[in-house]
């Protein structure tokens, strides 16, 4: 199966599923309004990914003008055909030497001891070979998945390799952006345009990063291995290998014409340095800290909800900290800064895709996934000073629902006299409230951003203050009828009132 030429893109048009092209996606004249459709939204999003990457190396624009070009109006047939003549043989699935991210070295040991389930390719998946806690975040059972079409499969190998974790073990490299980075790509009017919304040209390469493209090894990690001929450092590696880089080695066991596990060796290796991905925005204190270990690439925080790390995801905040002379603040995707640099885009708003994992509480464990889509309007580029405030506007309301719980767990349990116990309680009352204000502050802001009009400051607030009052007594409601909470109830509610009622939202 090779990505440039068959059938392996799984798709729906008007509810009906069907498998296309890359061809038939990007030279259709008739603009079919295809979406996406693989197996859960990470997987949708990582698809996108995929086809951007795809897109990016084999037919990357020289300029702003070429990519106009390409982005209003389907290629040709015959151009797509020409361009794609010199990378075939680098995206065949199937490849007898040079499989698509895979090692063709790699074979069954004897008694196919080297052989993995197919759901370990699958982020979150428990899967039978494996007896780690951070395998079991989406779903029950370790046999849901057990055959799939070689186009999930190849989502999922990518996937793994870019944005999930190591298969090689903890002391490998899990991907140049380090375990479970943050991807930011943005949207268009349809999933053709959207591809090419992010893709970079050559002249915006090399005024912003040149070194992706006139590092020394641009080959592919399934032609030339890490670390082969010398030790790599992520400085030296160009857009291709970077874009499709795979730590691992491993390789699909396909039968009758469906992948069903695959065969891995030990992994390969860890890259130092630093290699800017243009999907992922970057944290440039941790950029120039200096540690090899540190990979500087925005991950999903379980301790933020995703619109708390908004303002990174739209802008490059750049300042110098007086203190140690470092560099702080954070930069944007690359494809964002085209979008707002280019003038095909300029003075139209934005929408932008973010999708990742959270870590858990050690690095090889799942807490998560995030995917959100955030959209502002025309004049984005200058509101990020309005952006901030709503921010830190909506996690004060947060802290403040925080304080109010720590207040209830406290009267509760006899006022700090049985610490043990209060130590739980405390937990989980605040583990409720933490997620239900998480899970319910998307839609506000979405709501907010919508519409954003910075002189209705007070309304936002009271969405947020509401929710924060709303989930306060949803989390209360159970307690209501044990006198001995009632205290609690009483005094943490007064306290949270009296919080919210100062930041100016009064209580109706």
């Amino acid at each position: 199966m090779n990505l440039l030429i068959d059938k392996w893109i799984p798709v729906s048009l008007n509810g009906v599923s069907q498998r296309i092209s890359l061809k038939q996606l990007l030279c259709d004249k008739q603009e079919q309004n295809w979406h996406i459709a693989v197996l859960r939204d990470d997987m949708d999003f990582a698809a996108l990914q995929l086809l951007v990457c795809l897109v990016q190396v084999v037919l990357m624009p020289e300029d702003a003008k070429a990519l106009k070009k390409r982005w209003s109006e389907p290629m040709s047939e015959a151009d797509y055909e020409q361009a794609i003549q010199p990378f075939i043989d680098c995206f065949d699935l199937l490849h007898p030497d040079t499989p698509f991210m895979q090692t063709a070295s790699v074979t069954p040991e004897k008694g196919n001891k080297n052989w993995a389930s197919l759901q370990k390719l699958f982020v979150g998946l428990p899967e039978k070979t494996s007896t780690s806690a951070s395998s079991n975040g989406f779903f029950n059972t370790p046999d849901e998945i057990q055959a799939v079409h070689l186009g999930d499969a190849t989502i999922a190998l990518f996937q793994q390799a870019t944005n999930g974790f190591s298969l090689g073990g903890a002391a490998f490299s899990v991907g140049l952006k380090g375990s479970m980075p943050l991807t930011t790509l943005v949207l268009s009017e349809n999933l053709r345009k959207t591809i090419w919304t992010n893709i970079l040209s050559k002249a915006f390469l090399l005024e912003t990063a040149p070194e992706l493209l006139n590092a020394d090894i641009q080959q592919p990690t399934w032609v030339i291995a890490p670390h082969s001929i010398k030790q790599e450092n992520a400085l030296h590696i160009g857009l291709l290998r970077g874009l499709f880089w795979q730590p691992a080695k491993i390789k699909l066991d396909v039968n009758n014409g469906f992948a069903t596990g695959f065969f891995k060796n030990t992994g390969m290796c860890s890259v130092p340095g630093f290699w800017q991905h243009p999907h992922t925005p970057i944290d440039m204190l941790r950029l120039h800290t200096g540690n090899a270990k540190e990979k500087p690439f925005l991950s999903a925080r379980n301790d933020l909800p995703l619109w708390g790390q908004m303002l990174n995801f739209f802008y490059s905040q750049k300042q110098v900290n007086l203190v140690d002379a470092q560099q702080e603040g954070t930069s944007c995707a690359l494809v964002v800064q085209q979008y707002q640099d280019n003038s095909t885009w300029r003075g139209k708003g934005i929408k932008l895709a973010i999708g990742g994992y959270v870590k858990g509480g050690s690095a090889e464990s799942l807490a998560g996934r995030r995917h959100e889509t955030y959209s502002l309007a025309t004049d984005w580029e200058n509101k990020s000073a309005e952006i901030d405030r709503l921010i830190i506007m909506g996690l004060d309301v947060y802290k403040k629902l925080n304080t109010a719980m720590n207040k209830f767990a406290f009267i509760a349990i006899d006022k700090g006299t049985l610490k043990a116990k209060e130590s739980g309680f405390k937990k989980a009352v605040k583990g409720k409230a933490k997620q239900a204000y998480f899970d319910n502050s998307e839609s506000v802001m979405h709501s907010i951003l919508r519409k954003l009009a910075w002189g209705d400051i007070a309304t936002y607030q009271k969405q947020f203050t509401d929710l924060a009052r709303t989930i306060f007594e949803q989390i209360m409601a159970p307690y209501e009828h044990d006198p001995k909470m009632l205290q609690a109830i009483i005094e943490s509610r007064a306290m949270l009132n009296n919080m919210l009622n100062k930041m100016g939202a009064v209580h109706e």
